[in-house]
């Protein structure tokens, strides 16, 4: 294939709200809009640039949009097996250079499908949790079942991307010698997502209202991120703390069990279950103390959008992501998972916290897009050097979004300070609060 005709796609089962999906849409997009200029000028002249195709199983349950711009394809199948055909057949009409893949069934369909295809793209799997714990967890057969697969297809993968060094070892355990085992982290920041800080997108009321201490969540509604534990050790922080308020946003299968568990423990007027919400590091700036309670995470991408908000953080030292990402409790407070007295009590400390933590926004700023992309192109160039004059000039343009970004990270670190130490002078000066607006 002529580098002329360069090709990437993107592979992913959904798109919905869970931070690996929404990771996978950033890369993705941060990869289209960074792989060079339009016209990349080469030794025999003008070329155009890479193309990035998004695949996708079906678009009828999305739950977020693609970006913009972005060239979609959905395979219009909803299983692994059905899925797997419609890929191999893509994969053998298209013939691109490179397929990223994400979680486990998915990643293992698309080493079998580029087989079935008799392909020569190169393909490269990305692991986004600690997938030993996850099989525990699910314990459905579809989880049973994939150990062999996995050390069948990643094995055959021309690399393997773990998110995080612990995914990596755990991969390692699960899937034993002989992987291309690489770590980049999930892509977070960007320029767009520093400057939500100071747009006026509209927050939950009590997060204007200062006279109350308002502890944040923002998640998938499902049962891995541990909802209900927050929730009993809210129970417990409430009734030492009445000016406490408990925001959970997000969305998910276990909405309407959560709603029936805040009314079970009669905090009906001090929990609020939102929705979906837009540019949430809006309300983690507003917020007092940002919760995490997983039983297991791969990384914690809201974790980094919690410390370069500069709020106080709090989660559960689950299996693999929190860990390292607050650097063994350095940049927050971990708790043991399902230590629901633990928990409210690290979120009491926490609420006494006033301004970031130190060094807690520069070491977030470390995940960003450009970063991610910068390594992920690499990683490409290396797996197909016949594209390198591509590649180059596109790891070349990312670098310089990468300068741009660092320039951005240092305002928006300032307004952070700046906010946080104005937040904290209100809090003072307002005192004790009243009861507080109700609930949405």
């Amino acid at each position: 294939m002529s580098p002329a005709h360069a090709h990437l796609a993107v592979y992913v089962p959904h798109l919905r709200q869970g931070g690996g999906e929404l990771s996978m849409l950033r890369l993705a997009h941060g990869l289209a809009t960074g792989l060079g200029a339009d016209l990349v000028v080469a030794a025999d002249g003008p070329r155009p640039r890479p193309r990035v195709t998004l695949l996708v199983n079906t678009l009828a349950s999305a739950e977020v949009a693609a970006p913009p711009g972005m060239a979609v394809v959905a395979l219009g199948k909803t299983g692994t097996v059905g899925s797997l055909r419609a890929l191999a057949r893509w994969l053998r009409a298209e013939q691109p250079q490179w397929l990223i893949s994400a979680f486990p069934h998915s990643n293992v369909a698309a080493v079998a499908a580029r087989a079935w295809a008799g392909a020569a793209t190169r393909c490269v799997v990305s692991e986004h949790a600690p997938l030993s714990h996850q099989i525990k967890a699910q314990g459905h057969w579809r989880y049973r079942v994939l150990p062999p697969l996995v050390r069948w297809a990643y094995r055959r993968a021309d690399a393997v991307v773990a998110v995080s060094h612990g995914v990596h070892d755990d991969l390692q355990t699960l899937a034993g010698p002989g992987l291309n085992l690489h770590v980049i982290a999930n892509p977070v920041l960007d320029a767009g997502s520093a400057q939500d800080t100071t747009v006026g997108t509209p927050v939950h009321p009590w997060l204007l209202d200062k006279r109350l201490a308002v502890v944040l969540s923002v998640s998938r509604l499902s049962e891995e991120k541990g909802l209900s534990s927050l929730l009993q050790a809210f129970a417990e922080l409430h009734a030492q703390r009445p000016d406490t308020r408990l925001v959970m946003a997000g969305d998910g299968p276990e909405r309407e069990r959560l709603q029936a568990f805040v009314h079970t423990l009669k905090l009906g007027s001090v929990v609020t279950l939102p929705g979906r919400i837009t540019a949430p590091r809006n309300w983690m700036r507003e917020a007092r103390v940002f919760a995490l309670a997983s039983r297991y995470e791969g990384f914690g991408n809201t974790l980094v959008e919690a410390l370069a908000s500069g709020v106080a953080v709090v989660s559960t030292d689950c299996p693999v992501g929190p860990r390292e990402i607050l650097q063994g409790g350095r940049f927050g407070r971990l708790v043991p998972v399902g230590d629901t007295a633990a928990l409210a009590l690290a979120l009491l400390q926490a609420l006494d916290q006033r301004g970031p933590t130190p060094g807690a926004v520069q070491h977030a700023w470390q995940y960003t897009d450009a970063a991610a992309c910068a390594a992920y192109l690499k990683l490409l160039h290396r797996l197909c050097p016949q594209a390198g004059l591509l590649c180059e000039a596109a790891l070349a343009q990312t670098q310089t979004q990468t300068q741009t970004q660092t320039q951005t990270q240092t305002q928006t670190q300032t307004q952070t300070q700046t906010h946080t130490q104005a937040q904290a002078q209100a809090q003072t000066v307002q005192g004790s609060p009243g009861p507080g607006p109700a609930p949405c």
